[in-house]
């Protein structure tokens, strides 16, 4: 992904440039790694540096044990501000909940862009546990 976007340099990235350079199949991959990938095209350290490799659902599943949004918050470590689900902005990245699970999403203005195995899935109506504004 960083090398469909290398020529780009951080204040040049759009969201619109990112989510294509990203919407195929990509392998390993976990939950958060598209909007740490994000954060990371907009110039921002990996706060997913260290679960990055984990793609093995059941190794997602115990590191995530203490809740994506704690995971998060770790990994940020208060780099990127908080933002109030109300006053999400196109770009702003989140924790939402999928029913009982939570995933790592990117606001795009209209609905969230979540990666999935095949690619990318956007969608809408989600509950957003908290989000970040990069």
């Amino acid at each position: 992904m960083q090398a469909h976007l290398a020529g780009l340099g951080p204040s040049r990235v759009t969201l619109g440039d990112f989510l294509k350079a990203c919407s195929g199949k990509r392998e390993p991959w976990n939950c958060s790694t598209l909007p740490a990938d994000w954060c990371i095209a907009l110039g921002h350290p990996d706060y997913a540096a260290e679960w990055r490799g984990i793609s093995d659902s059941r190794e997602c599943e115990d590191v995530a044990a203490v809740g994506l949004v704690t995971l998060w918050d770790r990994g940020i470590g208060g780099a990127l501000p908080t933002v109030e689900p109300e006053a999400l902005a196109t770009g702003d990245i989140a924790v939402v909940a999928l029913g009982s699970l939570q995933a790592g999403a990117i606001w795009t203005g209209e609905r969230f862009a979540i990666r999935i195995p095949s690619g990318l899935h956007f969608s809408g109506g989600l509950h957003v546990l908290k989000a970040w504004r990069p």
